[in-house]
C-alpha cells in the first residue's frame, strides 16, 4: 500500500499493529534482551562471563571497571579488570546484534579512551549473536602514504559456536539461556536449560525469572513460540520486562505510523523524526495516529508542532 494511502487505512488495522504477538527477533528487542543477561552477569556472575570469553584459560576476576567512556556521550557493554599471570588488564566486552560497518573504528575508540582511564592494557572483545552480524574481520588497520600506520587486533567470540555442553560451561547457570543459539542445538536444548535454571540453588528468584525470560525469547526467536513448555510462557507473559519491552515495541509501531503520515502529507521535518517522535509516551503516539486517521489535519498541526519544536 502506497503511503499517500494512510488516511483511509482503518483505524482497526493500524491499532492492530499495536496489539500484534511481540516480535522476538527484532533487532531492538534483542539488544533488550542481551542487555539484561548482561547486567546478570555482571552484576551475580562476572566470572562466568569470563569462562565464555576464555574457556579454560580464564584470567581471575578482580573488579568491574566503569562503563561510561571519557569524552563521550557512549557507554561499552561492559568493562571488567582481570588478572592473569600476574598482570592485571582491562577487558572491554562489545556485543553485536547486527554488522556495522564502523564497529571496529568504534571498538578501537572504546579501547584508548579505557586504556587511558585504567592505566591498563585493554583486551577488546566482540560477542557476536547471530552471523549475520560479523563484520570485516580483525585486524582493523589502514595505510599512509606506503606506511602501515595502525593495526588493531579484537577477540571474536561467536555464540553459535560456543560447545555450551563442555564442562566449563555447564556449570555456568547464568550463560544456560545462550545455549540455545549453539549451531548444534535443536529444540530439545529448551527444556534442557530451562530444567536446569529453575533448579540452580545458586539463583535469587530475581535472577531465575530473568534468565528463563531471556531462554524463552531467544529459543522462540529460533525454535518458535510452540516450541516452549507451558510454564516458560507464563513467566515471560508476566514478565514486568517482557510488558516493558511489550509497550516499546507499541509506541515504536506508532512512530512508524505517524512517520509515514507525515511523509504522505508532505510535512516538513528533521532528519530525527524518528527519534522526536520515539520521545512520545505510547498514549501520546495512540492518540496522534488516531487523529491522522479521523482528523487528518488536526493530526498534521499537533505534528509539525512536535517535529519543529527546539529540542532540550
Amino acid at each position: 500500500m502506497e503511503c499517500l494511502e494512510i488516511t483511509k487505512w482503518p483505524l482497526q488495522r493500524l491499532r492492530g499493529w499495536a496489539c500484534q504477538p511481540l516480535p522476538v527477533g527484532s533487532l531492538p528487542f534483542m539488544t533488550s534482551v542481551f542487555d539484561l543477561i548482561l547486567r546478570r552477569l555482571e552484576q551475580g556472575h562476572p566470572e562466568q562471563l569470563l569462562l565464555l570469553l576464555f574457556g579454560g584459560q580464564t584470567p581471575a576476576f578482580v573488579r568491574m571497571a566503569d562503563s561510561s567512556l571519557p569524552q563521550s556521550e557512549r557507554r561499552a557493554d561492559t568493562v571488567m579488570v582481570v588478572e592473569a599471570g600476574g598482570a592485571r588488564f582491562a577487558v572491554d566486552v562489545e556485543i553485536q546484534a547486527q554488522a556495522d560497518p564502523h564497529f571496529a573504528a568504534r571498538l578501537l575508540d572504546y579501547t584508548v579512551r579505557i586504556h587511558h582511564r585504567e592505566k591498563l592494557p585493554v583486551l577488546p572483545v566482540a560477542i557476536y549473536l547471530v552471523p549475520e552480524a560479523e563484520g570485516a574481520p580483525p585486524p582493523y588497520g589502514f595505510e599512509c602514504s606506503g606506511l602501515r600506520v595502525l593495526t588493531f587486533d579484537f577477540q571474536v567470540v561467536r555464540l553459535w559456536e560456543v560447545d555450551y555442553l563442555q564442562p566449563a560451561l555447564r556449570a555456568a547457570t547464568a550463560l544456560l539461556p545462550l545455549s540455545v543459539l549453539e549451531s548444534r542445538a535443536g529444540p530439545e536444548r529448551i527444556a534442557w536449560a530451562e530444567s536446569r535454571i529453575r533448579q540452580a540453588p545458586s539463583l535469587s528468584t530475581e535472577e531465575r525469572l530473568d534468565l528463563l525470560v531471556v531462554l524463552g525469547t531467544l529459543a522462540s526467536r529460533r525454535f518458535g513460540q510452540d516450541r516452549l513448555s507451558q510454564h516458560l510462557r507464563n513467566i515471560m507473559i508476566d514478565s514486568p520486562f517482557w510488558e516493558e519491552q511489550r509497550a516499546k515495541e507499541r509506541a515504536r509501531a506508532w512512530s512508524q505510523v505517524l512517520r509515514a503520515f507525515v511523509e504522505a502529507r508532505g510535512l516538513p521535518h528533521p532528519a530525527d523524526v524518528s527519534e522526536r517522535l520515539e520521545q512520545l509516551d505510547a498514549s501520546s503516539l495512540e492518540a496522534l495516529v488516531t487523529k491522522a486517521v479521523t482528523d487528518p489535519d488536526t493530526a498534521a498541526t499537533e505534528l509539525r508542532a512536535v517535529l519543529t519544536a527546539p529540542k532540550h
